[in-house]
């Protein structure tokens, strides 16, 4: 099995996206207790005495009132949580989707692996490889506690003699420190064989990802019974990305009717603009971004000189330090000149950054608050970090309010969220999830800010995992 788990396949494995694998026929399999509200019925704990605890609890919990928080101390020589047995049938695919985060005050790293088994003639059972699934999922995926709660997707192909599949969760071995990670929600399917779909017409564009009513509602039931986990409504930033003026000078009307819908709800925005975007004759624009800037209902934050990336190589990642150095501050330059005022917030292209990002970020006193930054090395910034679950869209471009309602109700009680949309790319199916979005957030009260708020009301100290060097919850998706 260790081939699985090399990192790169770690990075893969890891599914920190609302995509419902569920179609018509798929078999929800009777895993006993996964949701942990039972303690650990149904789950075996492999461990020398004292090497470990694994408690259900209610701070552990994503859904429900329980969830299962599994430390580990320091040097712990390690040890497995393990399902028990479901049956299985070879050639078929399994999906295993689950929920990890959390960790209290010592956020860790753990691995999930499937393992399929067959009896053995003289008793015990045989460990055998994976077959590859038919979906583009890994059977194992590497986990960490964190200000979020991410859901994570594992799937594979029963291989050929297999009878059983168990789940097995392992705490990091070795670890300089005690730490911890929260599982929850663990939900086991046989996949249906998907039918070939037919082609869609490409001027129509994608429709937004269904969502199952009755699930829908049962999210919305658990928030309803417990709004914020006993906290206070969150604060929320609408980071919206790539703004810029059109042919001509003006303003897009899809920008405009979301700073019209914002000023209407009486809510804040934050939108990106691109550097390379105002080095036009676009006075309507120049003075519209002035007028909305002095009011303050809307915050213009650097989003990046050119955008340019090619899958590999972004503005601000793969890209040598003086070429960085000069993008942020060519923009910051041109902000002075064609707006009057430097920006304050910084959101990279593609959310892509390394280490010649931080050096540039040291230099530049003007940028005070880094969007889905890096918070290990957070350059002398107020880093706001990103929750992948809860987010405007899903997949990027495509609002999308089911999957919005899913990772908020697995994140109820956080302090913040940053949700990132592109309204450009929003036609008018798109444009009514957005609005859907906002209006549940009103009704659960959330506070609309501007990133630059941050700055004299900074979130709570970041913790994060003891080791997380192999643990990539990013994506370059913009």
């Amino acid at each position: 099995m260790r081939n699985i788990f090399h990192s790169s396949v770690f990075l893969l494995a890891i599914a920190l996206t609302s995509t419902d694998l569920r179609a018509q026929g798929d078999i929800t399999l009777p895993l006993v207790n996964g949701s942990f509200e039972d303690g650990t019925t149904g789950w075996t704990i492999h461990a020398p005495e004292g090497t470990t605890a694994a408690e259900s609890m209610p701070d552990a919990a994503s859904l429900g009132r329980k969830g299962l928080r599994i430390t580990n101390p320091a040097a712990g020589n390690g040890f497995e949580v393990i399902s028990g047995p479901l049956p299985v049938n070879p050639g078929k695919t399994y999906s295993v989707s689950f929920w990890s985060g959390g960790g209290g005050r010592k956020p860790g790293v753990a691995s999930a692996k499937m393992v399929f088994t067959r009896p053995k003639a003289a008793g015990g059972v045989e460990i055998l490889q994976p077959a590859m699934a038919s979906i583009r999922k890994w059977p194992g995926a590497e986990i960490s506690g964190g200000l979020y709660f991410g859901n994570v997707i594992m799937a594979a192909a029963a291989p050929e003699g297999a009878t059983e599949l168990r789940i097995h969760i392992i705490p990091k071995r070795g670890a300089e420190v005690e730490s911890s990670v929260d599982i929850d929600d663990f939900i086991v399917k046989e996949l249906a064989d998907v039918a070939p779909q037919a082609p869609r017409d490409p001027k129509l564009g994608n429709p937004v990802p269904p969502t199952d009513p009755a699930q829908l509602e049962a999210w919305l039931t658990e928030i309803r019974n417990d709004p914020w986990r006993g906290k206070k409504p969150p604060r929320i930033v609408l980071k919206l990305d790539d703004f810029k003026a059109v042919k001509g000078g003006g303003i897009h009307q899809r920008w405009l009717r979301v700073a019209d819908y914002a000023a209407q709800k009486q809510i804040k925005l934050s939108f990106g603009i691109i550097g390379n975007g105002m080095e036009t004759d676009a006075n309507a624009f120049y003075t519209w971004v002035k007028e909305k800037h002095a009011a303050g209902q809307i915050e213009f934050w650097h989003h990046g000189y050119d955008h340019a990336g090619d899958g590999k190589i972004m503005e601000f990642s793969g890209q040598p330090f003086e070429h960085q150095r000069e993008h942020m501050a060519r923009t910051q330059q041109i902000a002075k000149d064609k707006l009057g005022f430097a920006f304050t917030s910084f959101g990279a292209p593609f959310n892509a950054t390394d280490a010649a990002t931080l050096r540039v970020l040291q230099d530049e006193p003007d940028l005070k608050v880094w969007m889905y930054g890096n918070a290990r090395t957070p350059a002398g910034k107020i880093v706001l970090q990103r929750a992948f679950n809860v987010n405007l869209e899903s997949p990027t471009i495509i609002a999308n309010y089911g999957a919005f309602i899913q990772g908020y109700a697995h994140n109820r009680g956080a302090e913040y969220f940053v949700l990132q949309g592109h309204p450009a790319g929003w036609g008018d199916d798109r444009y009514a999830e957005f609005q859907k979005i906002i209006e549940f957030l009103l009704e659960q009260k959330a506070q609309f800010v501007l990133p630059r708020d941050f700055i004299a009301n900074p979130p709570a100290p970041v913790i994060l995992p003891a080791e997380a060097g192999s643990v990539k919850k990013e994506s370059v998706a913009d």
